[in-house]
């Protein structure tokens, strides 16, 4: 009796190797999720991008998202603005996902990718290899390692040849493509621009655009795989829209005189009449004017922090340094101790130079400078301007 039954689990374990081995997984069909952007927070303003694997052969449909982030790790923000904010990869139902993209207003675009048969097997064992636990953590890269281009990665290393992509028909850069998507947001483009240098003002290549769902999405339908032997067959084999956002998801432009350069220029004024005042009764607003070296001196160190330490690419260099940097601190302490006047007057005189020919080269910096910045740079001129050239020790009253 016990011989009869070890020969019979020995066949039916044999069968199920068997059967496991001859499964091909030819029905398996990889597809793109498109997720376009929306306006429910900053992080879904450029869309999102995930991948799907459908057998109904198999009972497999499920989706895999490189997007997946907790928010409430110990020091989230400072670490993302460090560039050392791990993401990782989940995997959930199709359902699922809809379920959550449609509570959201989302609309979802698949596009369903022609991997040959040969290697669909692989490319599931690949993801299972992935999905687990000591593989799904990845370090976050906003530009070069996203939830995009780690789709766009699978995709290239399954499809059997060479991807060729669409000519490029107008030069773009990094943040030409940001701002496509940050003009209904002046404020954000505005701390992006602040945040990012010149490194996202050099011209990129097709592939690098991928970086943003839609651009990856559009790129796909229109690029082919050419193989070995010379012959092309297109990427995507075909396209349906699985949820369809309402019509509230457009983002409704805001009050003119909320946007930055309408606030940055109303500061400018003010400073501008404070200035005018200080000259005609030669008096100097030390307190006003130490406050905006202030808030110049902070903002130094946010950028200094992006430049110096933080691992985010095209953060470094960045021209906004030059006008806005963590020196402006040691100013902001000259104005409150009188003492030091005559040794901050020298540092007014070098900044009002520097300033004069930032203002004077602001169109040839190899830099995407936000128009927003003119007045805030023209408000610490003024200052520097009138604290060299109008003020002598002794002949001024200050006042608050």
């Amino acid at each position: 009796m016990f011989s009869i039954k070890r020969t019979f689990c020995f066949f039916t374990l044999l069968l199920l190797f068997f059967t496991a081995e001859s499964q091909t997984y030819d029905d398996l069909q990889v597809s793109l999720l498109t997720v376009k952007p929306r306006s429910n927070a900053v992080w879904t303003i450029f869309g999102h991008t995930a991948l799907r694997l459908y057998d109904p052969s198999s009972s497999v449909d499920k989706v895999l998202n490189w997007g997946t982030f907790d928010y409430d790790q110990p020091n989230f923000i400072f670490n993302f603005v460090l560039g050392k904010t791990d993401y990782f990869l989940s995997a959930s139902s199709t359902q699922e996902f809809l379920y959550i993209y449609e509570a959201g207003n989302s609309t979802v675009i698949e596009q369903i990718i022609n991997i040959p048969d040969s290697l669909k097997m692989s490319l599931l064992q690949a993801m299972e290899t992935n999905l687990r636990h000591e593989n799904i953590v990845y370090r976050y890269n906003i530009f070069f390692d996203n939830c995009t281009t780690r789709a766009r990665d699978v995709i290239e290393d399954f499809c059997e040849g060479i991807w060729i992509y669409p000519d490029q028909k107008e030069s773009v850069t990094i943040r030409k493509l940001v701002h496509n998507y940050t003009k209904p947001y002046p404020w954000l483009e505005f701390g992006i621009d602040f945040a990012i240098g010149s490194g996202a003002d050099s011209l990129i290549s097709r592939r690098t655009e991928m970086f943003l769902p839609e651009r990856l999405m559009t790129i796909l339908d229109q690029s082919v795989v050419r193989t070995s032997d010379g012959t092309e067959y297109p990427i995507v084999l075909s396209s349906k829209t699985m949820l369809q956002a309402g019509n509230d998801v457009n983002v409704k432009p805001g009050s003119p005189f909320t946007k930055p350069i309408v606030a940055t220029t109303f500061l400018f004024l003010i400073y501008l009449f404070l200035t005018v005042i200080a000259c005609r009764k030669k008096r100097n607003f030390r307190f006003l004017f130490a406050f905006a070296f202030l808030i110049a001196g902070l903002g130094g160190c946010i950028i200094a922090e992006f430049v110096f330490f933080s691992m985010h690419p095209c953060t470094s260099p960045n021209w906004n340094l030059v006008w806005v940097h963590p020196l402006h601190l040691i100013a902001f302490v000259g104005f409150l101790f009188k003492k030091f006047y005559k040794l901050f007057r020298w540092y007014h005189a070098v900044n009002f130079v520097l300033l004069s020919c930032f203002l004077a080269a602001w169109h040839w910096i190899p830099q995407g400078l936000n128009v927003a910045a003119i007045p805030l740079v023209g408000t610490l001129w003024l200052i520097s301007g009138y604290q060299c050239l109008f003020l002598k020790r002794g002949n001024v009253k200050n006042k608050r």
